[in-house]
């Protein structure tokens, strides 16, 4: 952790203080829950080629997330950039350091290497994060901790964990999605393009042109696993306020046929049918900071190519219908007890 990370500028600046709530507050769930319906209708023109498309996709996501019970002063997801750049590597600290706390009796490492000794235990152990995104979250914190050991007597580093906030500073909760969570999602893609296309070099001779696209899907494998631990999510307890960091509406498994002139080609889309780019834009703005519940309706110009094809040239004009609604309360106004 550089000197501008050091103890003393994080108590000046009360980071992720603690509230006064007894030692070891419940953790707490809240489900996660959105639909967003998309209808679109698009042209294209590039000289002699010109399309028209139409698409209807529905995405109905229901996960849940996970909090300490913790009530922090600073928001981790802060909408300001350079706050939330330093409010990011002091929540890791505070992490990494209360782990180190309770893998050594209750009290930190005398020195870092003392520190690196625990932690090299945990990699010995063959604790290998490849994508898993739990584990290379505490290696983040396992650093910050190091840094922070290194930066900071011990003393101070026990008085910091020891601290807690009190007064209207202490009103976040922090929320993160958890490996297994309870997952449902369904998907819902038509796309269809037809027109004239040109493959000829100079691009002069157009060709009858048709591309239909569907899916139907509760996702795949990797797509439950993402849902369960993408999310990450603040919730300002005074105003309602909710902060959800890059919301992620996955791409479904589907079809694609293409037919050129009098030839069709059939491809298993394994990797996914792309959501339009502007609907994945405009909820991920809207979710930065918005309210518990809602539910908005808005049109947006869809200017990049619905097929996900921008490779080619041309103008591309039309029209994107977004209806989104969601969620993220605790159920009948409570809070939901995590599961051990």
């Amino acid at each position: 952790m550089n000197a501008g990370y050091r103890l003393a500028a994080m108590l000046l600046m009360a980071p992720l203080a603690l509230s006064a709530s007894p030692p070891g507050p419940l953790q707490l769930e809240r489900p996660f829950e959105f639909q967003l319906v998309l209808n679109g209708t698009q042209s294209w023109k590039s000289g002699v080629q010109a399309t028209e498309a139409t698409t209807r996709q529905t995405y109905t996501v229901n996960t849940r997330l996970r909090s300490n019970g913790f009530l922090y002063s600073d928001n981790l997801l802060d909408t300001d950039n350079a706050a939330r750049m330093e409010i990011k590597p002091m929540y890791y600290a505070r992490q990494g350091l209360e782990r180190l706390r309770a893998s050594n009796g209750g009290k930190l490492p005398t020195t870092p290497d003392d520190a690196n000794t625990i932690f090299e235990r945990y990699r010995q152990k063959g604790n290998h994060c490849r994508d898993n995104l739990e584990c290379n979250q505490q290696a983040a914190e396992q650093i910050a901790a190091v840094n922070a050991m290194q930066d900071n007597s011990r003393e101070d580093l026990e008085a910091f964990l020891n601290s807690h906030g009190s007064g209207p500073e202490a009103r976040f909760l922090y929320f993160f999605g958890y490996a297994g969570c309870p997952v449902k999602l369904s998907i819902q893609y038509a796309l269809e393009i037809t027109g004239t296309r040109a493959y000829d070099k100079k691009k002069e001779k157009p060709l009858p042109f048709r591309l239909i696209r569907t899916a139907d899907s509760p996702g795949n494998e990797d797509d439950q696993k993402t849902l369960c631990e993408k999310y990450v999510a603040t919730v300002d307890v005074k105003t309602g306020t909710i902060f959800v960091e890059n919301l992620f509406i996955p791409a479904p498994p589907g079809i694609s046929k293409r037919t050129i002139n009098t030839s069709t080609e059939t491809v298993d889309e394994k990797i996914g049918l792309p959501p339009p780019f502007e609907a994945l834009n405009w909820t991920s703005a809207k979710m930065r900071q918005t309210t518990e519940s809602g539910e908005e309706k808005v049109s947006l110009p869809l200017t990049a190519a619905l097929d996900g094809d921008n490779s080619v040239q041309g103008t591309f004009t039309g029209k994107l219908d977004i209806s989104f609604r969601w969620s993220f309360k605790p159920p009948a106004g409570k809070a939901v007890p995590a599961k051990p």
